[in-house]
């Protein structure tokens, strides 16, 4: 309701309405104009006083007409009981809830609103519902017909005064009004014009309204016989995101508990997905869908996570609902909830777990196998052969080819079944491709037959000419490379390195603790020796021995050839030097920890370091396998297969992600709080289109289960003693406890 009050200086305009509160100023002193526009919805029944603004408190609604062409004997039934003269009644007319009996309702509907009185339900109408309540007619007036023909038009003089258009049906908007002369929705455009008019609440343009139409907001065009000057912003009347206001249109929904009204939400996509508790939903069967009538016998049954229903009514009508998709007969929700578990990366036992505790239906471990042959592995398959023939590639497209490789094991300690080996690209750090040997399939170290299978595969059948391979100090594999590689530079992890130097170095902690506290800075020393030796494996080893000469507080020597070396630090201040905790040459611990810096493997193994590169992207993509396959859990070899892929395209498909801050964290292997990088929320683009992929082969149905080509190379036991008998066994068992 906008009200404009006079003022002394200038014109107030005032928006009333529930939860919305606004006010304009036009700066006019010499005008004295009230305007006013009611919104509500009035009751057509004749002598009939409910309107809108009582619905929240009286509880009554209101409802439309019965459309005339559908349904005219109804609509006649309505105007009748509507008792007024010559009434037509409009698309705004209405009859409240008050007029019609409970019978009249729907039954669904109704106890709907008894069970849950905090929600506000929209209680409709059975499909032959008539007003049939008797009114009460109170004595008319006793004024002639002619006084009341000279007070109708004289009223109808006021009115068309100011009236010029009527608003159009229109959903409520309060953030806009827009002139229906000029396209443009500022209103500044108006200025030095006519101010805009506005409609009564129960007449338009010269002719009388029916007292039931409902007035919007949003399209009103106002206009004055005075000259002002009316400067209004939309910024003024806009809502914000949090308030809240009630919608009068039927088509409009919302939720209201107690006080607080809740918008309708974004609209609901067709294979979105909902828990429905049985509860909630055995309400809706309780009338019949084509008829309405009441059903007298329902039937439900379960399929894996389906539930069907089906009801017949009093009149025979049979009713069959199905809680997700069918196509021919198969189950389209089942295979796409198999096809996100697996992808997801939860085990079948943790979800049956959950669906257990819930009392939510859930198909057997049978069906999820099916599901996961049939459909989700011939899906990851032919994605995954998609994508890694992309990254080969992209591979060989760039001046050299530099990979780093690393086996990890699906059971700690010597019990291992399977050995997965991976290998990186170093420039984008994406997993190029993977290899899985079980025991048994080979013979000798698995972790070494493994790299050598990968890497004949990538040379012979996909024609890499690979430059660099980076592996830990794993000595088959680098035999393996020396003797069958020599073209391959082998490189070693520096963060292997210093890892194998952190141990020998601990050992000083007990009888040398003054060479154990140099420590940490022989590890960065290390570090720092190999990203600034340019390449260079001599350079990499004399700068990591030289820290012998600092520790031991000399700074500038000379080398084995007589050439002058120092420090590359900046001159030590006096109270620096006095500070430092130098150890003296001849000292036990300086000849301990010479003897480890000097050891021949670590200096063998130095210039292999000398390209500073280190495989700790390809540590956290086995973090990523992790999640996908715990160690705990044993996992046939196809089931190994499939979900390496998975972990393979969740790592590339993030591997790009930007640094967006650091946090701090305690590191329980350093003793002491440090800094570490947060990245950017990882990204499941590529679970989408599996998932979309399954849902067209679930539609269209599957083409077979996957087919592995070493197949016929896995043992079906990896046991090596025989079988004996059960009996024998059990008549030698001996227990302790009784």
């Amino acid at each position: 309701m906008f009200i404009l009050e006079e003022s002394t200086s200038n014109v107030q305009i005032t928006s009333i309405n529930r939860n919305y509160s606004r006010q304009l100023s036009v700066h006019n002193s010499s005008l004295s104009v009230f305007i006013v526009i009611v919104k509500m919805t009035l009751c057509s029944v004749f002598n009939c006083n409910e309107r809108s603004e009582n619905q929240s408190s009286s509880g009554v609604h209101f409802h439309v007409f019965p459309c005339r062409s559908k349904s005219p004997t109804r609509f006649r039934s309505w105007v009748n009981y509507c008792k007024r003269k010559n009434f037509n009644p409009g698309n705004g007319a209405r009859i409240c809830s008050k007029h019609f009996k409970s019978e009249d309702y729907n039954q669904s509907d109704l106890l709907r609103q008894q069970l849950m009185p905090n929600i506000k339900v929209k209680v409709k109408l059975n499909a032959n519902a008539v007003p049939t309540v008797p009114q009460n007619i109170p004595f008319t007036s006793n004024l002639s017909e002619r006084e009341k023909r000279k007070m109708s038009k004289e009223k109808k003089q006021i009115i068309s005064s100011i009236i010029t258009s009527t608003p159009k049906k229109l959903k409520p908007s309060f953030g806009s009004f827009e002139n229906s002369e000029c396209e443009s929705s500022d209103v500044d455009e108006v200025e030095g014009g006519n101010l805009v008019a506005v409609t009564n609440e129960s007449f338009v343009a010269g002719k009388q309204n029916e007292i039931g139409i409902q007035c919007e907001l949003g399209s009103e065009v106002l206009k004055s016989h005075h000259n002002l000057s009316l400067n209004l912003s939309l910024d003024e009347f806009s809502t914000s995101e949090d308030e809240s206001f009630e919608v009068y249109d039927e088509d409009i929904e919302v939720i209201q508990t107690g006080k607080n009204v809740i918008k309708k939400s974004k609209e609901i996509e067709n294979d979105s997905c909902y828990i429905v508790f049985w509860e909630s939903l055995s309400i809706l069967f309780t009338r019949c869908h084509y008829c309405n009538a009441k059903v007298e016998n329902i039937h439900n049954y379960t399929k894996g996570a389906m539930l069907a229903v089906q009801t017949i009514c009093e009149n025979k009508h049979i009713f069959k609902w199905t809680s997700q998709p069918l196509s021919d007969r198969r189950l389209v929700g089942n295979i796409l909830m198999g096809a996100a578990l697996t992808l997801s990366g939860v085990l079948f036992n943790q979800m049956k777990t959950f669906c257990s505790s819930l009392k939510l239906a859930f198909f057997s471990r049978t069906v999820y196998d099916k599901i996961i042959n049939n459909y989700t592995a011939p899906v990851v398959k032919l994605i995954w052969d998609q994508h890694r023939q992309n990254n080969i590639n992209e591979l060989k497209m760039g001046t050299s080819i530099w990979l780093a490789g690393d086996g990890q094991f699906d059971f700690p300690g010597f019990y291992a079944k399977y050995c997965t080996y991976s290998v990186m690209d170093v420039r984008s750090s994406k997993i190029i491709d993977f290899k899985i040997t079980q025991k048994g399939m080979v013979q000798g170290d698995l972790e070494k037959k493994t790299c050598e299978s990968l890497l004949q595969e990538l040379e012979k059948n996909d024609e890499c000419n690979i430059n660099v391979f980076l592996t830990d100090r794993h000595k088959g594999i680098r035999c393996y490379i020396r003797t069958h590689h020599p073209n391959i530079e082998h490189e070693f992890d520096v963060w292997h390195l210093s890892k194998s130097l952190t141990k020998r170095l601990k050992t000083l902690e007990k009888n040398h603790h003054s060479a154990f506290m140099w420590k940490t800075s022989i590890i960065n020393h290390l570090w720092w020796s190999a990203q600034t030796c340019n390449g260079n494996g001599t350079v990499l080893v004399e700068k990591f021995t030289s820290v012998l000469y600092h520790i031991s507080n000399i700074h500038q020597w000379n080398d084995d050839n007589g050439q002058i070396k120092k420090c590359e630090h900046d001159p030590l201040t006096d109270e620096e030097i006095k500070n430092k905790l130098w150890i003296h040459k001849n000292s036990d611990s300086y000849i301990a920890l010479k003897k480890i810096i000097t050891a021949k493997d670590l200096l063998k193994d130095l210039p292999h370091a000398k390209h500073f590169i280190h495989t700790g992207r390809l540590e956290s993509y086995h973090n990523t396998r992790l999640k996908y396959m715990p160690k705990r859990i044993h996992l046939k070899y196809e089931g190994m297969y499939i979900r390496s892929i998975i972990a393979i395209l969740d790592h590339n498909s993030n591997t790009d992600k930007k640094i967006v801050g650091d946090k701090m964290v305690y590191s329980k292997p350093l003793g002491r709080y440090t800094i570490k990088n947060t990245y950017e929320n990882t990204e499941g683009n590529w679970r989408i289109d599996i998932m979309n992929k399954v849902h067209l082969m679930a539609i269209e149905g599957s083409s077979g289960p996957l087919k592995l080509p070493e197949k016929n190379l896995i043992p079906k036991n990896i046991v090596q003693t025989p079988k004996p008998d059960i009996e024998e066994l059990k008549s030698k068992k001996y227990s302790r406890f009784k």
